[in-house]
């Protein structure tokens, strides 16, 4: 295994914080810190990684690093990136696990001070690093479908299975002060479907608490997706299906294709061919997306490269979002 010389700092000891710790270590990074405020997560880091813990992230901003993790609750994760810049300035790659907030407060200013220092940030979308979501993007890009008409995406699990570990109540998802609810939590579909159709000239969507779950949050959401192209996608999300899924269909000029991201399927119809052609990844693990998603970052660090899903990104993607949130209407 190789090792790694870039220091590295994690702030925030959740489930995606000890997610990228495990990966960075299973890639042969050694010199890791962890920043945690609660003491539990304090105490099982230290059991089980035998790593440095500080309790608060601002004692350990006093220290030079080359790559921040930010794994906090989104509404944290602005002012986290701004003391990162002011402390560290240019010495420093930044990811923020999506999404890059809860509001737009503060982001342009953070767009801004980024660029002064010439600052990498990369926000966390792990699925652009999918096997079946880059296929799609490349038979997209070969413009094998033809103009693209609409597509349909679902994202649909019952949020106390998420994370069967944790109490589901004490998450950010059930916590609107925090960033909750399912249109931020499920803001990579929005990622996705942007970075294969561009720009998005207006959203209209359908946004609610609809079940007993003891969160303050909406749990069920649809939206609608005005692609500058001409292309219209709905995108249905929640945290109630008891089975998950998760797939996409694009419809096309010259033809169809269809992904089902749990079952690691995706086929695509021609009308030329008048034929479907299909892939199947076997004993595919979802993890590895989350790795192929470090070892990118970490590439980007290390050269000072900006990645493609970079806070310009993140920033519009969070305004669909909340444009959608703020456009459903009162019923």
């Amino acid at each position: 295994m190789q090792r790694h010389s870039q220091k590295i700092l994690i702030i925030g000891a959740g489930s995606i914080g000890q997610r990228h710790l495990r990966n960075l270590l299973s890639l042969g990074y050694r010199d890791i810190f962890v920043a945690e405020i609660d003491k539990d997560k304090r105490d099982e880091i230290k059991s089980k990684y035998k790593i440095k813990i500080f309790s608060d992230y601002k004692n350990a901003l006093k220290e030079s690093w080359d790559a921040v993790f930010i794994c906090a609750p989104p509404a944290f994760n602005i002012k986290i990136a701004g003391d990162i810049l002011n402390v560290q300035k240019n010495k420093c790659a930044i990811f923020i696990e999506k999404p890059l907030s809860n509001n737009l407060a503060g982001v342009p200013e953070l767009i801004k001070k980024a660029r002064q220092y010439k600052t990498p940030i990369m926000i966390g979308y792990n699925l652009r690093f999918h096997p079946l979501i880059k296929k799609t993007k490349d038979i997209l890009d070969k413009k094998l479908l033809g103009k693209i008409y609409g597509a349909r995406s679902d994202m649909s699990q019952y949020l106390p299975d998420w994370h069967p570990r944790e109490d589901y109540r004490r998450g950010y998802s059930a916590n609107k002060k925090l960033g909750g609810g399912i249109v931020l939590d499920d803001i990579h579909d929005i990622d996705y479907l942007c970075w294969f159709f561009g720009d998005v000239n207006k959203v209209s969507g359908f946004v609610a608490k609809v079940s007993n779950l003891e969160i303050n949050t909406e749990d069920y959401a649809d939206l609608t997706l005005y692609f500058k192209i001409g292309a219209i996608a709905q995108m249905h999300m929640d945290y109630l299906q008891r089975r998950p899924s998760r797939s996409f269909k694009i419809i096309g000029e010259k033809g169809t294709l269809i992904c089902d991201i749990i079952n690691n399927e995706l086929k695509y119809f021609l009308a030329n061919g008048k034929k479907w052609r299909s892939y199947k990844l076997k004993n595919f693990d979802y993890n590895k997306t989350y790795i192929d998603e470090i070892k990118y970052f970490m590439d980007c660090a290390k050269k000072n490269k900006n990645p493609e899903s970079d806070i310009v990104n993140g920033y519009k993607t969070l305004k669909i979002a909340l444009d959608a949130k703020r456009k459903t209407p009162k019923i």
